[in-house]
């Protein structure tokens, strides 16, 4: 069987007996000391950011002038197949297909308001307007619930990437008993997330933040696992998300590793 994602609220084929699963990421991976695993230390109560030496991203002048990059700056640092050797890469929104900033409205209208930045994080955005943004799914080939991620790009002004970072930051430990979804007069109000766990880490970029979380489907879908990673790296924030319905969820790696690595 094909493997199958989907980023933002599409309804998606899975292997085996997931027949049908409505995804913000990629479905499962495999177990191990990846970036977004379980195996790194756990506080449930908080979340910490780290900071290595701050580097401008490549090819971005415009960033050192207030600005973030555009479209076409931002499309020259996603992955491709070559980066990632035995994946396949799946371009969702950019490098050539539409970007949609409708979405801000709905993360903007999640209940409760305090958590809204974490629902946005767990779909790959924020509460704030961008320059540009791409999102894929990568997966290795030989395996449908196989290591694999969702990966987003997003390039805003230096200010507004700071501020993503400090109120996803003040928002983790507010929202762990909280389920968090937009209002029924928006899109994707049938998908919400519960049990948000803050996760320690270090090492990634400008700054970093971890957590996991349960997304929750209306109408008796099933609870799925999720893990996010998120990391700044001077205006330009890389979210990586996996999920997986069978096990703790995983992001592998190499893929963080070579797309941190473009950022740099």
């Amino acid at each position: 069987m094909m493997n199958a994602f989907a980023v933002g609220r599409r309804v998606v084929a899975a292997a085996g007996a997931v027949a049908v699963l409505a995804l913000t990421g990629a479905c499962g991976a495999d177990s191990g000391d990846d970036a977004g695993g379980r195996k790194q230390s756990a506080t449930a109560g908080s979340a910490s950011s780290a900071s290595s030496t701050p580097q401008q991203v490549s090819g971005s002048p415009a960033s050192a002038a207030g600005k973030g990059l555009d479209q076409k700056g931002l499309d020259r640092l996603a992955l491709t197949a070559h980066d990632v050797p035995g994946y396949t890469v799946n371009t969702v929104t950019g490098k050539g297909s539409p970007v949609n900033h409708d979405d801000l409205t709905t993360y903007r209208a999640v209940t409760p308001a305090p958590c809204r930045p974490v629902y946005a994080a767990a779909q790959l955005g924020s509460l704030h307007d961008f320059t540009a943004h791409v999102s894929q799914d990568i997966v290795t080939a030989s395996d449908d619930l196989g290591q694999h991620a969702s990966v987003g790009l997003t390039s805003y002004t230096p200010a507004d990437a700071r501020t993503v970072m400090t109120e996803l930051g003040a928002a983790l430990p507010k929202c762990a008993a909280a389920e968090m979804r937009p209002s029924a007069a928006h899109p994707g109000a049938g998908l919400g997330y519960s049990d948000t766990q803050p996760r320690s880490l270090s090492g990634y970029g400008d700054e970093a933040l971890a957590f996991d979380a349960t997304q929750v489907i209306d109408g008796g879908g099933p609870s799925i696992p999720v893990t996010v990673l998120v990391v700044r790296q001077d205006s330009t924030i890389a979210t990586f998300l996996s999920l997986n319905p069978f096990q703790p969820p995983t992001i592998p790696q190499d893929i963080v590793d070579a797309q941190l690595k473009k950022l740099a």
